[in-house]
């Protein structure tokens, strides 16, 4: 009975799929076995938490059914001590960006010797950081993950690939994780750039004949590369060339990539495969539109460090009428309360009604769920659902199973890593490829179309424009 631990992961490894097993279970060790108490031990704080509030009962579960036994499980954290820095490491630059490399280069005084945490990284935001990050449903796995690279940096998700729409947070946890590792790591050396400042710090190397120190820069003096919006740099041939190189130098030296998107890479024309199979490579999340209780908590804390009295009512009414994302929110909040001071007039529903009327989203039928999609394609093809998420591949079975995926990625709000759990643990990239290939089905079989539309009427979906 000692093996418990060991035969309860091999049973969950194919219902989680491997993908959500290496990140979550996989660093877990079992330390002893002592009666009916399971003793595991987690590498650190993050993962010990993490395992407890997701897959502790999960786990126990699959004990008991093994054992008919009920095994009670603790966690300890124990800590890989880390090696000291290399002297190497220990040599300031700061963070790279072009303002500190032109200075370092043009200045004689610049030495090697002065402390690399005097003075932060100018292109990190001190408004985003960790603790003024408000997590929801829609961005907490995106969140946990940038947290524990920022604790493991090299080690865990890695690289780590962030997409979502404009405004739901994705440059605020990447500046978020540079703060943490400039204050706990300041021996490392981070590069935070935009694609675009990539892109054109690039081409100054290549018309400059400084594509050497260029190279070295990003290659070879850099601990932690964080860019934003990296959808930009595609069709651009010697700049993705230029990344792909940075990218494998990177990675196989163990250092962090950490690159946010407003896609998934499969998702961006003009991507070279190689370079897009390398982004897949680590955590692909996503971060959605805040739900009520989110865009509520930003109102609030935003008023907080405006130092704005607003009432919680008010606070959730505008929660209620701004629902797209943070950017909006807060532009929302400002636009109130500035026509309030400017009127002398106290803030109430209707005066809030009157300034962001126009944002009232317009009504809708009832949200689709996951569990309809399935029951509606389930139905249609005469297939069992408990087939539909289980692993037979037969043709009969893997169509009903793709179309299935396809809606549910059209009609819910549900990313890629969230369907290939619903779907029986499978891996986001096989959603994303049944994805492609019903989208491309559409035109070369009708009976394909057909189905699809049968399955809309079904669910009372009109078809898309």
């Amino acid at each position: 009975m000692t093996d418990v631990w060991s035969e309860a992961l091999e049973g969950l490894q194919p219902r989680l799929g491997a993908q959500t097993f290496d990140l979550w279970l996989r660093p877990l060790a079992l330390r002893q076995v002592e009666r009916e108490r399971v003793h595991i031990t987690a590498p650190n704080r993050f993962m010990k938490e993490w395992f407890e509030t997701h897959y502790l009962n999960v786990v126990r579960d699959e004990i008991r059914a093994r054992t008919s036994r009920n095994y009670d499980i603790q966690v300890e954290v124990h800590e890989v001590e880390e090696p000291a820095p290399a002297p190497a490491l220990l040599a300031p630059t700061g963070a790279i960006s072009v303002t500190d490399l032109t200075a370092t280069a043009a200045s004689p005084t610049s030495t090697a010797t002065a402390p690399r945490h005097s003075f932060p990284p100018p292109l990190l935001s001190p408004r985003y950081r960790f603790d003024t990050f408000i997590k929801g449903a829609g961005n907490e796995l995106a969140a946990s993950a940038t947290w524990a690279a920022a604790h493991e940096p090299g080690r865990r998700f890695n690289p780590l690939f962030i997409y979502g729409g404009v405004g739901l947070g994705k440059t605020h946890l990447l500046h978020a994780l540079g703060h943490h590792i400039l204050r706990e790591r300041p021996h490392l050396r981070i590069a935070l750039q935009s694609s675009e400042r990539f892109m054109n710090e690039f081409i100054s190397a290549v018309r400059s004949n400084s594509f050497d120190e260029f190279r070295r820069r990003y290659r070879e003096d850099c601990d932690v590369l964080l860019i934003d919006d990296i959808q930009f740099i595609a069709g651009r041939d010697r700049t993705m060339d230029e990344f792909f190189h940075v990218f494998n130098a990177l990675y196989e030296a163990g250092k962090q990539i950490v690159v946010t998107a407003d896609r998934i890479p499969a998702d961006m024309a003009g991507m070279e495969e190689r370079l897009t199979s390398r982004l897949n490579w680590g955590l692909v999340t996503d971060i959605k539109p805040p739900d009520f209780e989110t865009r509520a908590a930003i109102i609030r804390q935003k008023a907080e460090e405006e130092r704005i009295d607003l009432d919680p009512r008010i606070a959730s009414h505008i929660a209620t009428l701004v629902r797209t994302n943070v950017r909006e929110l807060e532009g929302a909040l400002v636009r109130v309360t500035t026509f309030a001071a400017l009127k002398g007039l106290t803030i109430t529903e209707e005066f809030v009604n009157q300034i962001l009327g126009e944002h009232s989203p317009p009504s809708r039928d009832a949200v689709i769920t996951i569990e309809a999609v399935q029951k509606a394609v389930a139905a249609h093809f005469s297939v069992r659902i408990a087939d539909l998420k289980g692993p037979r591949r037969h043709k009969g079975i893997a169509r009903p199973r793709m179309i299935a995926m396809y809606l549910c990625r059209q009609l819910t709000s549900a990313s890629f890593p969230e369907l290939g759990l619903r779907f029986g643990g499978k891996d986001h990239s096989t959603v994303i490829s049944a994805c492609k290939r019903i989208e491309a089905l559409q035109s070369e079989e009708p009976e394909v179309g057909a189905a699809l539309s049968a399955i809309r009427a079904q669910l009372a979906v009109h078809e898309p424009n």
